[in-house]
């Protein structure tokens, strides 16, 4: 009965070791919340614009905080490290500035969180001896959770595994990144994760690389649309990837290379074209649309710009650097750029993430340690001016089938942005002469629409209005319903 001890032994021990784990992910989220160095501000004015940033502040007896991404619900990804030089992930409240929860590291030993979604999931990579050769992509649960994210079918199970990178989450919870394949070369295959447990989709190449075939995806909206890079010939393209098909985005004119980095859910892109920063356009509701090029300036003395994220209103932002001035952080508001500036005695700064509410996060130095911290901005009219009450932004997706047989239903997904304050009314049309009607006091996922049952034969379509309290109204995309 040795081997039953064992077992018994082995289990319990394991029990331990997880108790131990969570007990000291609680005492330690416990401590930081309540003994984190108080997040600071200072505000200025940048030309017709006044701008606040805030630093995020350290882990208590820690040197360096970096803020990776944010979502709309004013939940702060990031990076610190504490007094023992041990790396940790916080979660900030973007509204107070304070620590609020932590995020598992293990079994990990240094990952970073790219994105977060409105459901408090993360998708980022851990590299390996600099992620040179060995990288794992990443996956957390909304409970904070880290888990390992499947290699392409067919791979090495020594290999595959140290071969992923994960980038982007959208709200549905799908991932997308990088995985080599088996074969003798290889190479880097844009994938897509549904699910944490199941191996990826492969979207394939834009076509042959001259030296290595290779694709990488680091965006997706919750439409499902994903925008990466890939290799063309010679050349490094950017893509756009829907309903199965990888589309080249093209160069500006003149320009040969670019780069595509992020989209929101009403059809931009943002990236570069060799030096320049860029935004395309599509239409997300036609299948045939092609992305249209357009040129964002670069700021007055710098040399280039590098977008980094978009929120659904057309915010960009990014960082903009020349060879005699440090990176600063950029936002692109109205396609015009507003220097975000650096921190008073600190030399640089870069911005890394937007939410619907125009919260900017990112990294700089800060006066006194040059050492890098986690900081946010917001940027408001100055000058006493009002804001225009902005239009909802309205966006409605089909969860189910939309071609069905008479008595059957379709499922959807009603969601809305807008940076104002509400509340907020809605219309969701069925095109059958029915709609959905309520009331909503905040943005995001309208929750609690049914199913929707057709009566009737024929096509219809459907389309959420969102109306706020100023009685400004935006409406959504349609989606066709075929009823036979």
């Amino acid at each position: 009965m040795a081997w039953l001890w064992d077992i018994r032994t082995s289990r319990g021990r394991d029990m331990n070791e997880a108790l131990r784990k969570i007990l000291a992910t609680v005492c330690l989220t416990a401590f930081v919340t309540a003994n984190a160095l108080a997040a600071t501000s200072i505000t200025y004015t940048v030309g017709d614009w006044q701008v606040t940033a805030t630093d995020l502040g350290v882990l208590p007896g820690g040197t360096v905080s970096r803020a990776q991404a944010i979502n709309n619900r004013g939940e702060i990804a990031g990076t610190a490290n504490d007094s023992s030089w041990a790396s940790h992930l916080p979660i900030w409240d973007a509204n107070t500035g304070a620590v609020i929860g932590m995020a598992d590291i293990e079994p990990f030993n240094a990952p970073i969180p790219e994105h977060r979604n409105d459901r408090g999931e993360m998708a980022g990579t851990e590299c390996i001896g600099g992620c040179g050769r060995l990288y794992r992509g990443v996956y957390w649960s909304s409970a904070g959770q880290a888990f390992g994210l499947p290699a392409l079918a067919g791979t090495d199970s020594l290999y595959g595994p140290v071969h992923v990178m994960a980038h982007g989450i959208n709200n549905l919870g799908q991932v997308v990144g990088g995985a080599h394949d088996g074969t003798s070369a290889h190479p880097m295959h844009a994938v897509l994760w549904q699910d944490r447990s199941t191996p990826p989709l492969d979207l394939g190449f834009l076509g042959k690389g001259a030296y290595v075939d290779y694709s990488e995806a680091f965006g997706i909206n919750d439409l499902g649309h994903v925008v990466g890079n890939g290799a063309l010939g010679t050349l490094t393209r950017g893509f756009l990837w829907r309903s199965g098909r990888m589309i080249d985005l093209g160069a500006l004119n003149g320009q040969v290379v670019s780069e595509a980095k992020a989209l929101n859910n009403n059809g931009l892109i943002v990236g570069k074209s060799n030096f320049y920063p860029v935004i395309w356009r599509y239409e997300i509701a036609n299948l045939s649309s092609t992305p249209v090029i357009q040129q964002l300036p670069v700021p007055p003395g710098y040399f280039s710009a590098q977008p980094s994220a978009v929120n659904d209103f057309g915010d960009v932002v990014g960082h903009a650097g020349s060879p005699n001035i440090d990176a600063h952080a950029i936002l692109w508001r109205n396609g015009q750029p507003i220097d975000l500036g650096i921190w008073p005695g600190g030399h640089f700064s870069i911005a890394t993430g937007i939410n619907n509410l125009g919260q900017i996060v990112g990294t700089g130095t800060v006066a006194g340690d040059s050492l890098d911290h986690a900081l946010m901005w917001t940027v408001t009219a100055a000058g006493g001016g009002v804001t225009p009450n902005t239009k909802p932004l309205p966006s409605l997706q089909a969860t189910s089938s939309t071609s069905i047989l008479r008595g059957g239903s379709v499922s959807v997904r009603a969601s809305f942005a807008d940076p104002d304050n509400g509340p907020w009314s809605f219309k969701l049309a069925w095109g059958d002469g029915t709609a959905t009607k309520g009331n909503v006091s905040n943005a995001g996922t309208i929750s609690g629409i049914s199913q929707h049952v057709y009566k009737k034969i024929g096509t219809f379509k459907a389309k959420l209005t969102i109306t706020d309290s100023k009685g400004a109204a935006g409406v959504s995309n349609t989606i066709t319903v075929r009823v036979r």
